[in-house]
Formats: C-alpha cells, structure tokens, sequence
C-alpha cells in the first residue's frame, strides 16, 4: 500500500480478513487500499465492516470520513473525522480535514476556530494556513486572509530545489533511487539480483 501497489495491498488485505474477519484492521486497510485508488463505493463497504468489528477505532471513522467527504457526503464525513478527532485531539491530519470540510460548508468561522487547533500542535502546517486563507476569505477578513496567504508561501516546498539536487541524482542513482516513492533494492544474495 506505502509503495501505491494498490491491487496487490488490496489483495493482501482481503487475505486477512479471510483469515481474520474479527480484526479491524484488516478491513481499515482494504478501505484505504480502494480509497487511495479513488474507488469511493467500494472503500465504504470494508470501512463499514471495520466498524462493526471496532466502533471505536479512530483510523476507521478516518478513512470512512475521507471517503463520505469525497462523494460529498459532508455531514456524515463530518460526523465520523470528529469521532476521529475526540479520540486524538492533537492529530494535525485530522483536525485539518474537519477544518476542510466546514469551509466546503461554507461554515467558516467554525472552520477557523479548528485550524487554529491545527497551528496550536504545528504553527508550521502548510494545509492549515491555506485553509485559513481560504476560510478567513470567506469569512470577508482580507487581512487574516493576506496574513495566512503569507505564511502559505513561507512555508511552502521550493519546488526549484529538484533542478538544484538533479546533478547531485544523476551522480548518485542509488540515493535517487532511495528518494523515489516506489522502487527496487538490490539483493544481498550472490549476483544482486532483484
């Protein structure tokens, strides 16, 4: 799943549930191998079975508030990321979704008081001060607006840094080839065959 070999984690995961059918996680993981593919219909069904083996894992109401949230479902995604949030009050990838979807709600002000939240684990997060751009605009606050549209940019990954590491790559392929999201090691076994 990590390596965006989606059909094979997919095909592992349903593997454990039939070995499993009592682990949550199981289920969890087969929702989020489908909801990473962009499968939406299909991740709802395993997500749902995840909760009724655990009601109260967090990662389900996660990834089930991910998926309700993407087919627009936004009250109901609403409902499951804050279960997720009251179980882990500090987790930043959370808070920002709630925070997210009170904007796409047009609920700004409620959207900014949970990004605050965000800034109060991480000042740092770049998803945070771009919602709160976007949500202090909604608002009608242009200064907050400008203020957190500054920090965005501060804050956000020099893209140009990719031409100044490019020559320092092509020198060094396995350092690129650690860097890459997928990629292959060479055996230790005689001949480092793959």
């Amino acid at each position: 799943l990590l390596q965006g070999d989606l059909k094979g984690a997919e095909a592992a995961f349903l593997k454990v549930t039939r070995m499993e059918p009592a682990y949550a996680d199981g289920w969890v993981n087969v929702g989020r191998a489908r909801l990473t593919e962009g499968n939406l219909a299909g991740a709802e069904d395993p997500l749902r079975k995840a909760l009724q083996v655990d009601p109260g894992l967090a990662k389900t109401h996660f990834f089930l508030g991910t998926a309700l949230k993407q087919s627009g479902r936004y009250d109901e995604a609403l409902g499951h990321l804050r279960k997720a949030a009251a179980l882990y009050p500090r987790d930043r990838v959370v808070r920002n979704q709630v925070g997210r979807l009170l904007f796409l709600k047009r609920e700004y002000r409620a959207a900014i008081a949970e990004l605050a939240q965000v800034l109060a684990v991480d000042p740092e997060d770049l998803q945070a001060h771009y919602n709160l751009m976007l949500s202090y605009q909604g608002a009608g606050d242009r200064e907050m607006a400008k203020k957190h549209e500054a920090l965005y940019r501060r804050f956000k990954a020099d893209e140009s840094a990719q031409a100044i590491t490019g020559p320092f790559r092509r020198l060094h392929p396995h350092d690129n080839n650690e860097r890459q999201a997928v990629h292959e090691h060479a055996s230790a076994l005689p001949g480092g065959r793959p």
